[in-house]
């Protein structure tokens, strides 16, 4: 999976035009989806994602396949960020005993493994610092 996006700004600032392959598009669905459907209620998922399900629904609809291309979805930045918690979030709900993460479970539900969905999610952090005209996230140090 490719975890670098682009981020391009509209003319009018208000939101960021996203390139995104099947596969990326995919992994941010199937978070949201999975997130969606547990039943704790909105107040849950906004603490999860800062959104409603309402909210939640429309990014779902718009990240839906369109034949396995390629495309430009315009979002937010509380969408990016609804987006960004989705990838960050999902991964708790498959950890075995409250602590191990399942790295099977979640690769055949997610259609991804939990390192490419941690790497969108910074990649999602580093297209907007580089749309804002910013350096990406350097490297940690060892």
């Amino acid at each position: 999976m490719r975890t670098r996006i682009r981020l391009t700004p509209d003319e009018g600032g208000g939101t960021f035009v996203a390139r995104l392959a099947p596969s990326q598009a995919s992994a941010l669905r199937e978070s949201l989806v999975l997130l969606r459907t547990r039943e704790f209620g909105d107040a849950v998922l906004m603490l999860q994602v800062g959104a409603d399900r309402a909210t939640v629904d429309a990014l779902v609809d718009r990240l839906a396949d369109d034949g396995g291309r390629s495309r430009d979805i315009p979002f937010s930045a509380p969408e990016l960020h609804t987006l960004h918690s989705a990838l960050t979030s999902v991964a708790t709900m498959f950890l075995a005993h409250g602590r191990h993460f399942c790295q099977e479970p979640f690769h055949q539900r997610i259609g991804c493994y939990r390192e490419d969905a941690d790497a969108l999610a910074l990649g999602i952090v580093d297209a907007l610092i580089e749309a804002r005209g910013g350096s990406a996230t350097p490297e940690p140090r060892s």
